[in-house]
């Protein structure tokens, strides 16, 4: 019930990946399971 309740709102959500030795930090927004105005910035 609580996943379906956030599904309402518009959340942002952030995570950190590494692709071929490459860090990347990701902003992105999520409603209605679909994701929208998404950032993907190159670290270090």
């Amino acid at each position: 019930m609580k996943w379906y309740l956030k599904q309402l709102l518009p959340l942002t959500y952030r995570t950190h990946y590494e692709e071929d030795g490459v860090k990347h930090f990701v902003v992105w927004k999520m409603w209605f399971g679909r994701s929208y105005d998404i950032d993907d910035y190159i670290i270090g």
